[in-house]
């Protein structure tokens, strides 16, 4: 059983006591970490096979290049007749180009071969310390420079929305909002394992409730946030400050005990949303009004029918505003069916008559075939 916590530690406290700069010392220490994890894996855990297969990675890298030297310091001694030493030495000056001057004068064979090395021995001698480079290197810089192309991509966005926690719930969210063509920007204390789904959604690690990870994430472009981690006083904590950050900003937080949605509310948040209440009303529905919910459903594509909820907001200059529904002929042209318009102080008129007037800012909720409501989306896409 071998043991190196103790040496690391050591190290570690050597580098951390020196006279370098604060980010040489960082950059020092993680270079000691990324070595053990790179020829050590899990060494820390007394595991004698994984220790072995850490020596075993390291001889696999460094046995072609051992091989390379090996033969070429063995042509050197039998075609010059040179010492081990010197035909070494020829050996490692040709392979790493450095050109001092050589050892001992060279034989015409001598230069053949030494000709021969350089266009054999130097390819596979720069590809070896490229694999062994790349090993060591990649796992410790990638994360830095995906993370600058991350900063770099959400800096460009705007109109997103922040979904803070990657759990079961802000999964969904995403691959909706992602499916309805909406731009997303994901929050979480830890790298989230990304699915196909969402394998290209920009991410920030951080907390959510600290205004800098929040800012990072472009919460002053942003068009809304979905708080939906786990902990319902990390839910009040997040709305708070998103809230602080951004008076204006359409906030939906998840909650499970109903004092956590009073919290909630007083904390900011636009909306509030208990799954567990959404999934007992689900399945009340299903139990009491089969037909309406499996309509639902149909309207929601969960049973491939071509039937669709959508809304149209009425814009300043829309052509609809000042017409009645009967003179707009929506239903004669389109076949849509305008089931409820959300006036602009909020209030909801379900159902309206033929003589409703539409006025600016009117939110319509229709249904219709998608078909039909793509031609009229397509209608009014500029206003």
């Amino acid at each position: 059983m071998l043991e190196f916590g103790f040496e690391i530690e050591w190290t570690r406290r050597v580098i951390t006591q020196s006279q370098q700069p604060k980010w040489a010392k960082c950059l020092m220490i993680k270079i000691l970490l990324q070595l053990c994890n790179v020829f050590f894996p899990k060494v820390h855990d007394s595991n004698m096979s994984e220790l072995l297969e850490g020596f075993f990675k390291l001889g696999k890298n460094l046995l072609p290049l051992f091989l390379i030297i090996f033969l070429g310091s063995l042509g050197y001694h039998l075609i010059e007749h040179w010492d081990w030493f010197d035909s070494l030495y020829m050996t490692v000056i040709t392979l790493t180009t450095i050109g001092y001057q050589e050892t001992h004068t060279l034989s015409m064979n001598g230069k053949i071969f030494t000709i021969v090395l350089i266009f054999v021995g130097l390819g596979n001698f720069a590809y070896i310390i490229r694999n062994l480079s790349l090993e060591f290197l990649n796992p410790l810089f990638s994360g830095v420079l995906t993370e600058s192309r991350m900063h770099k991509k959400i800096e460009k966005m705007k109109d997103h929305y922040i979904v803070c926690g990657l759990g079961r719930i802000g999964r969904d969210v995403i691959m909706h909002l992602i499916e309805g063509g909406k731009k997303v920007v994901i929050v979480d204390v830890v790298k989230p394992d990304l699915s196909d789904a969402v394998e290209n959604v920009p991410f920030i690690i951080g907390d959510a409730s600290n205004e800098d990870t929040l800012k990072r994430a472009g919460i002053d472009r942003a068009k809304g946030l979905v708080s939906s981690v786990k902990s319902e006083a990390e839910n009040v904590f997040i709305t708070l400050t998103a809230r602080g950050i951004r008076p204006d900003l359409f906030i939906i937080s998840r909650y499970e005990e109903d004092a956590t949605q009073k919290k909630l509310m007083r904390a900011g948040a636009s909306k509030t949303v208990n799954p567990y209440n959404i999934g007992s009303k689900k399945i009340s529905q299903i139990i009491l009004k089969p037909t309406i919910s499996k309509i639902l459903d149909l309207t929601h594509g969960e049973e491939g029918l071509n039937l669709s909820f959508e809304e149209i907001n009425l814009g300043p200059q829309h052509p609809l505003i000042g017409k009645t529904i009967r003179e707009s002929a929506i239903r004669d042209t389109f076949n849509v069916i305008i089931v409820a318009v959300e006036k602009n102080d909020g209030r909801i008129q379900s159902n309206p008559g033929a003589n409703y007037v539409f006025a600016e800012k009117d939110q319509l909720v229709m249904i219709a075939e998608k078909d039909e409501m793509e031609k009229l989306q397509q209608q009014y896409a500029k206003n």
